[in-house]
């Protein structure tokens, strides 16, 4: 059924009207808004201004609005430069890098403005830390030269936060590792405290093998304060000389491992001559004469002499014994046994030494030990 020509033509006069007045009060609330925007943008509410500006443009797609948000976020770029070059100009750094930090935040957040940098921010942000840097390496290194080595690793520290690759620093943190141990070494040898000395001198050379005078005076430590040293066991008839000799080895083998850098160990098992009167020390007759021209003749300093004066050494026999099996072999079978044979050893014995002065014949040191020890031996079979 076909409506009235009349009835057609009013309703398309209310929808024209109702279009008109959503028209009407959409420009009224938009101008209201903008008219907002600029009082505060003229208050110099920048950040304010900018988010109502920007309402603006995103709910209403208002020209004006785009030009506004980005005259605004200009001047608020501008200002935060100027605080972070202000900052840094005043040597306030710490705080002007959390200025740059927010300048540049701010300009990569807003870059479909199109906004113009007053300076390269990044340039300025890289020049003002290494006047920063700078800073803290000149004071690092007079606290250096000061001794003071504590304050000159915080500064050093602190160099690292910025950048942590800094070479420079690096080198002073070297110097801060090396100078205390070099100058304690100095004083060491100066009181003729070699072995002290040589303690400090080796640390600065593990952490800077080119350092020529440390190395020099650590050679020096060493020629003035190193000794010889030559054992041999005293023969013991009453004992095998297989035990002699694995008891010669043995200690050898303690005295090597001591890495002890100032003493020499000499070979003198062709040397009977020395030990022959050294038999003659290890008993209660010697006098301090004895013994020291033949030890000084072949450049030994000291010379350690030991003897086995008694050694016992005992096996039982084996025996065997029913054992577990699912303790030994985790087999739970009646049908299955399972056998353990196990022997014991024991060893008791007493030596006695001597450290003597190859050029002088003075005793350092005598003692006797005695050792015990016991061993028992298992094996297991089916």
């Amino acid at each position: 059924m076909k409506r009235p020509l009349r009835y057609s033509v009013l309703l398309n006069s209310l929808i024209f009207s109702l279009i008109t007045v959503v028209l009407f009060t959409s420009c009224d609330a938009t101008k209201k808004l903008m008219q907002d925007a600029q009082t505060l943008e003229n208050g110099g509410l920048h950040a304010e201004a900018l988010d109502k500006y920007a309402f603006i443009y995103n709910n209403y797609s208002n020209a004006n609005a785009r030009v506004g948000m980005k005259r605004v976020a200009q001047q608020i770029l501008t200002s935060k430069s100027q605080k972070a070059q202000m900052m840094c100009m005043t040597e306030n750094y710490e705080a002007a890098f959390a200025a740059y930090e927010d300048a540049i935040a701010f300009y990569n957040n807003n870059s479909n403005l199109e906004l113009t940098q007053s300076v390269n921010l990044g340039e300025s942000y890289s020049d003002c830390k290494s006047k920063y840097i700078d800073m803290l390496y000149s004071q690092a290194e007079e606290a250096v030269r000061m001794d003071n080595y504590e304050k000159a690793n915080q500064l050093i520290r602190k160099i690292y936060a910025v950048d942590r690759n800094n070479q420079r620093a690096g080198y002073l943190e070297m110097m801060c590792d090396i100078l205390p141990n070099y100058n304690a070494g100095v004083i060491a040898f100066d009181k003729e405290m070699y072995r002290d000395a040589y303690v400090y001198f080796d640390e600065v050379c593990k952490i800077d093998a080119g350092f020529k005078d440390a190395r020099h005076l650590k050679e020096e430590c060493l020629v003035k304060r190193s000794y010889s040293l030559v054992y041999r066991i005293v023969n013991n008839h009453d004992v095998a000389d297989l035990f002699e000799e694995s008891l010669a080895s043995e200690i050898k083998g303690k005295l090597l491992n001591q890495s002890n850098p100032f003493m020499e160990l000499l070979e003198r098992d062709q040397i009977d001559m020395i030990f022959q009167e050294l038999q003659e020390t290890m008993t209660p007759e010697y006098e301090s004469e004895g013994g020291a021209s033949s030890g000084k003749l072949k450049r030994a300093r000291f010379i350690l002499a030991g003897e086995l004066v008694s050694l016992e050494y005992k096996i039982t026999p084996e025996t065997t014994s029913k054992c577990d099996c699912y303790a030994t072999y985790r087999i739970y079978s009646d049908k299955v046994n399972c056998f353990m044979y196990s022997q014991s050893a024991s060893l008791n014995a007493t030596f006695k030494y001597k450290l003597l002065d190859a050029e002088t014949g003075k005793l350092y040191k005598s003692d006797v030990q005695n050792f015990s020890f016991n061993d028992v031996g298992k094996h297991y079979s089916l």
